[in-house]
């Protein structure tokens, strides 16, 4: 990883030489235990400790650790994982990354770990500040090339210090020859319908000159899919409890559950699709309104051009609309499948309205049909 300024040490990764530390405190953690189970490397418990505290370096984490790591959840987790579009990196530059999200780390690792089987380098990842806790959480992250963002301010010149700082960073970054990971919105699409926030766009843009200057970030967007949603059921209450602009408000160590519900849930089918890079010859030299308005519509339509459509989606989309528009493209056998999860995971949460929880369920499922359809793209028949 490269040195970076000392301005940046608030935000930053941690270099090679605090790694041998990081894997100390890594190893001792009590929370290495339920890792170790879900892996089925309880029997290698010493072991791996012995391993993680003779690492030093952020590549040798990654390669002794996090892809066998990775590869295991893959196998227990993932019926089978499709990768594609490792010809439009450009290897000879920092490239900016911007991926739909839906996951708080499957999105990421995944396009990591597809970089590396291509012997590509791995790159920079955003790191909310709400998830760097407890510490155990943010000793991995920060070991693996994650560097803090902040979510959220009520101070408006806080968040616009932070917003600056950040975009200095990621500029830094990818015009001094490394990558870096971001998602396309603040957190994980919940509702199923996956759009760039003009506000992201709108911070990679503060301090630019003109449209050089953006170019230089290489930007290329990222299409991630899942045949099963990561924590499909979590986002559902959360756009249950939260709908008329009413604040939600987390449970102690909820996110942390998000992770290891997103990371040891089945998600049967996945797609990792890596797209173009932006063509911004069309944009003028300047950057106002409508160049951030439209930057954010060149990153969506490029998304909805790799997005993969699963049947899930399909029967999402039938049984809300009430029809079988798309019958022909899944199974009644999957549609009873779908209907039973859903069905089994409402149940849980018995004191909420079944029809609305239901109806925000199919939604998320539904979502990337209605918007490819929204932009014109017909999904397939």
């Amino acid at each position: 990883m490269i040195q970076l300024p000392d301005r940046f040490d608030d935000i930053r990764p941690y270099y090679d030489s605090e790694i041998p530390a990081a894997m100390d405190r890594i190893a001792s953690d009590p929370s290495m235990d339920k890792i170790l189970r879900f892996l089925g490397w309880e029997s290698e418990s010493e072991n791996v400790r012995k391993l993680l505290r003779s690492i030093s370096s952020i590549d040798e984490l990654q390669r002794k650790i996090m892809q066998p790591a990775l590869e295991e959840t893959v196998r227990r987790s993932i019926s089978e994982l499709t990768c594609e579009g490792i010809e439009n990196v450009d290897r000879g530059n920092g490239v900016l990354y911007i991926s739909n999200h839906r996951d708080i780390t499957m999105d990421a690792l995944l396009h990591q770990n597809y970089l590396s089987n291509n012997s590509v380098p791995t790159s920079h990842v955003t790191f909310g500040s709400n998830l760097m806790s407890p510490p155990f959480v943010a000793d991995l992250g920060l070991s693996n090339k994650m560097f803090k963002t902040v979510r959220k301010s009520k101070d408006y010149q806080e968040f616009m210090d932070s917003s600056i700082h950040l975009s200095d960073y990621i500029r830094y970054v990818v015009t001094h020859g490394e990558s870096v990971w971001i998602a396309q919105r603040n957190g994980r699409t919940k509702n199923g319908m996956d759009r760039t926030e003009p506000g992201l766009m709108r911070m990679l843009m503060l301090g630019l000159r003109g449209r050089c200057d953006l170019e230089a970030l290489n930007i290329t967007p990222v299409a991630v899919s899942y045949q099963w949603e990561p924590c499909d059921i979590l986002k559902a209450v959360e756009l249950y409890r939260s709908r008329d602009g009413k604040p939600y408000v987390k449970a102690p160590g909820e996110d942390l559950n998000s992770i290891i519900n997103g990371i040891a849930a089945f998600k049967g089918n996945v797609s990792v699709a890596i797209c173009r890079r932006l063509d911004l010859s069309a944009m003028g030299e300047r950057i106002g309104r409508s160049e951030i308005l439209g930057t954010a519509n060149l990153v969506d339509r490029e998304i909805y051009s790799a997005y993969r459509l699963w049947d899930t989606n399909y029967v999402a989309y039938d049984i809300l609309k009430g029809c079988k528009e798309f019958a022909g493209l899944y199974t009644p056998e999957l549609k009873e499948e779908f209907l039973d999860r859903m069905e089994r995971q409402i149940d849980d949460y018995g004191n909420l309205d079944r029809g609305l929880l239901k109806e925000i369920y199919l939604n998320i499922y539904a979502g990337p049909v209605f918007i490819l359809q929204e932009n014109g793209k017909s999904p397939s028949k």
